[in-house]
């Protein structure tokens, strides 16, 4: 064998190294971790029949989680003598380079099998794709049934079905990679019947079923071509003993029958390799559907230890830094405020809930709105989480926010870390308004107000009440015209009002398909003032109804807890708090409100009916 530096290897290998002489070996000349294979001489076959090849295979294989990529070409031999055969070491040719490798001996027994040849248990190929019509990867036995075997022994003894995991104990919140693996040793076509739901976790997929990649890895002393069905990361929600659920694959495996290869003895290669195609009549092969469950595991879930807990602590486990820094440090009261803090780090970053802030007396905050970052490829997830406070003071003055703490817990160390941020100083000017110019006159003449002006010509007089009725007029009849959509409108306003006051929607409109009635006809009469108060409303009453909760128990902050007590999914309810975040935020920037209406009113009506496909029940 030659090795360069650990990386490139070359070899020659024959299988089995000892035959009866009506039997067959596979010569097997394999370069790994090359992609600079210029040209491979192989050795002499002169005491050989060559049923097949040189055929030619590639790939990658992974032994104890080391991953190799490899080519090789392949011979079928048939021995012309008995005794000891030598078969001379292979020239091949690297970046320009000759190396030569090992010679191979193969011993011939002067017996026979008893036999036909093609029957023999000694006809290995390699690398055989169970979802491809070539590259066969086993020896010709493992597709081979023969009269008296078993169907399901067969099965079970060359495909499986696994369920491995990186750890079985982690703590809340620190996540676990779970793979499952189809090891395969036969031709199949299989379909994944039954996904494992992962109950109790937050769930983030890293991959998509793939039947077209796959490895070469060994299991119990055997050589497998393993596909990844499904690999995701999961981060428990609780503790306790929580099981991973079995995956179901369904499979459609072909065996040739032993009588057909009696009865078609010649190019076993090419016989097999057109299994499956219409160059192997029915009467040659036997279907077998089978389905395949792996077997579960139990994680043990730990619970964050309660020493030493901080009293900011709120979930976050990882490692994770903090900032945050104010959108402007001076600004006058009529304005409003922007604080954005910003987390960043590795861990169940998804999780993630606001920091908690200590505001000084004489200010009003609103409800962050929430965005996010990260990359979910990463384990654990990597990235950042951003939150926007936004804020108004009514008074002017210097302010000072304390420094903002953040705590988590650190699986690694098993230790709760605190970090803060330092003093966020501003100040706040007092209102802007916009000044009034007098009338300014030349020389040393006395400035005149328009009022003195008006009284002291009669002509002016009679054209300001002119002015005045005409402007009446214009009105009057723009109202008249529009009175049909003010009434509507005005039904909304007092709607709203016993809506803020009573907290009360018809039983009506919340029966219908749309909760959101009255917020709908809001936004056909472009109400922008009214829309997002409306909303507000409609939706928390919707929610108060669906789940039984009391109105006043419903804000941003207890909606997660309210319904993940109903068994809601994880994934819908965060989507619902956002959701609420941002009508609460829309609330108090009338800046941004008018353009966003539409969009804000189709993710509310989205998420409606998404808990509406609940069967709230079983609840």
């Amino acid at each position: 064998m030659f090795s360069s530096n650990g990386q490139v290897n070359i070899s020659q290998e024959i299988s089995p190294t000892q035959i009866n002489k009506d039997e067959y070996a596979s010569l097997k000349i394999i370069v790994q971790n090359s992609n600079n294979v210029q040209e491979i001489t192989a050795p002499s076959l002169k005491n050989f029949t060559v049923i097949s090849g040189p055929n030619q295979e590639s790939g990658t294989s992974s032994v104890n989680g080391n991953v190799t990529s490899f080519s090789a070409l392949i011979f079928i031999l048939k021995p012309n003598k008995t005794g000891k055969i030598v078969i001379d070491g292979s020239v091949i040719k690297i970046a320009g380079k000759l190396y030569k490798t090992n010679a191979t001996t193969l011993m011939v027994k002067n017996t026979t099998s008893g036999n036909n040849p093609s029957n023999s248990n000694t006809n290995p190929f390699s690398n055989f794709d169970p979802f491809e019509e070539r590259r066969p990867s086993v020896d010709f036995t493992d597709y081979i049934l023969k009269k008296g075997e078993h169907v399901a022994d067969k099965v079970n003894k060359n495909m499986l079905l696994r369920l491995e995991t990186d750890k079985t104990s982690c703590f809340v919140g620190e996540p676990i990679v779970a793979t499952y693996k189809l090891y395969t040793r036969l031709k199949s076509e299989s379909k994944l019947s039954e996904n494992p739901a992962f109950n109790g976790f937050s769930v983030i997929d890293l991959t998509n079923p793939d039947m077209e990649s796959y490895t070469r890895q060994k299991l119990n002393g055997r050589e497998y071509n393993v596909y990844t069905i499904r690999k995701a990361q999961l981060y428990p929600l609780q503790f306790g003993n929580i099981d991973l659920e079995s995956a179901e694959l369904e499979n459609n495996i072909q065996f040739i029958k032993d009588d057909y290869i009696n009865e078609n003895g010649g190019n076993l290669y090419n016989l097999f390799d057109n299994l499956g195609t219409t160059m192997v009549p029915q009467e040659g092969i036997i279907n077998q559907a089978m389905i395949l469950k792996c077997k579960p595991v139990t994680i043990l879930v730990k619970p964050l230890p309660e020493s030493g807990k901080p009293a900011s602590f709120s979930g976050a486990v990882g490692k994770f830094s903090i900032e945050a820094q104010l959108q402007k440090t001076i600004f006058s009261a009529n304005e409003s405020g922007k604080l954005v803090v910003k987390i960043i780090g590795s861990g169940n970053m998804q999780l993630l809930t606001a920091p908690t802030l200590l505001w000084p007396a004489g200010i009003d905050p609103f409800d962050p709105k929430v965005s996010e970052d990260l990359d979910k490829s990463t384990i654990p997830v990597s990235g950042s989480k951003i939150f926007e406070y936004g804020f108004s003071v009514n008074m002017p003055g210097s302010y000072s926010i304390p420094p903002i703490q953040f705590s988590y817990f650190e699986p690694g160390t098993a230790v709760y870390k605190t970090i803060t941020t330092k003093d966020i100083l501003f100040t706040v000017s007092s209102p802007t308004v916009n000044p009034v110019l007098p009338f300014i006159t030349s020389g040393n003449k006395e400035s005149v107000s328009w009022i003195n002006k008006i009284f002291d010509n009669r002509g002016w007089i009679i054209i300001f009440i002119a002015l005045i009725m005409i402007s009446s007029l214009i009105i009057w009849v723009k109202k008249n015209k529009n009175s049909s959509v003010e009434k509507n409108i005005g039904l909304i306003n007092d709607d709203n009002e016993k809506i803020k006051q009573e907290h009360v929607i018809e039983t009506s409109a919340f029966n219908q398909q749309n909760p959101l009635i009255k917020t709908a006809a809001c936004l056909d009469m472009n109400g922008g003032n009214n829309f997002y108060s409306i909303l507000n409303t409609e939706l928390k009453y919707y929610l108060s109804q669906k789940f039984s909760i009391n109105l006043a128990e419903i804000n941003t902050k207890s909606i997660v807890t309210i319904l993940d007590k109903k068994n809601i999914n994880n994934t819908i309810v965060l989507q619902l708090q956002q959701l609420m975040q941002e009508i609460e935020w829309q609330l108090y920037t009338p800046f941004e409100r008018n353009e966003k209406m539409d969009e804000v009113y189709h993710k509310a009506f989205e998420m409606i009916q998404l808990i509406n496909g609940f069967d709230i029940r079983n609840l």
